[in-house]
């Protein structure tokens, strides 16, 4: 279903807050399961394109904003949170738009850009607003350059994490949607 389709507005309400739900529990579990500090972001975003594919790119963003506001409030880890809502909540929302970019290497080439400035707007919130220092601590265990070491290690999770929503898009429109919209009938 899209914007044009007019879905009822029980189906609206219920799709949003089942997987804003869904993705704000995730987000939840950080503090219960410490290594889920970068899957549970990413499958939260996942949550939010599911939102974005059935209803449109307003409701998913609507949901990305209001997940991300709880997320501050309920969840203890600022990181995560961080990367949710600098980069993880929206990306999988926008990507088909940065797909719609045809010459393959300037498509990378924005990809990457728009990592860099999240992540590196993200910790720099966290080390300058929040007094989060030992994050830099952290990058310099990996010596002089841990901090570029680690924005590289981030880029190549977020290359895996582009593939996979390719992936997971193709599965979920030959495989999931159609169940649902037999179910819908």
């Amino acid at each position: 279903m899209s914007e044009k389709n007019n879905p009822s507005v029980g189906y609206t309400v219920s799709l949003c807050g089942i997987m804003s739900g869904l993705a704000l529990a995730l987000m939840f579990m950080l503090g219960m399961v410490p290594t889920f500090e970068y899957v549970s972001p990413a499958a939260a975003g996942v949550l939010i394109w599911v939102i974005r594919e059935q209803l449109g790119v307003k409701y998913g963003l609507i949901s990305y904003i209001a997940v991300s506001i709880l997320c501050f409030l309920i969840t203890m880890n600022y990181e995560a949170s961080m990367m949710f809502l600098f980069l993880l909540g929206y990306y999988p929302t926008i990507r088909d738009y940065f797909q719609k970019i045809r010459f393959a290497p300037l498509r990378f080439v924005v990809k990457m850009a728009l990592y860099a400035v999240s992540a590196v707007s993200a910790y720099m919130l966290l080390i300058h607003l929040f007094g989060m220092e030992h994050l830099l601590d952290d990058a310099n265990e990996f010596g002089k350059y841990g901090s570029l070491i680690l924005l590289g290690m981030g880029a190549l999770a977020f290359i895996v994490y582009d593939l996979f929503l390719g992936v997971f898009a193709q599965v979920f429109e030959k495989l999931i949607k159609p169940k649902i919209r037999k179910r819908m009938r």
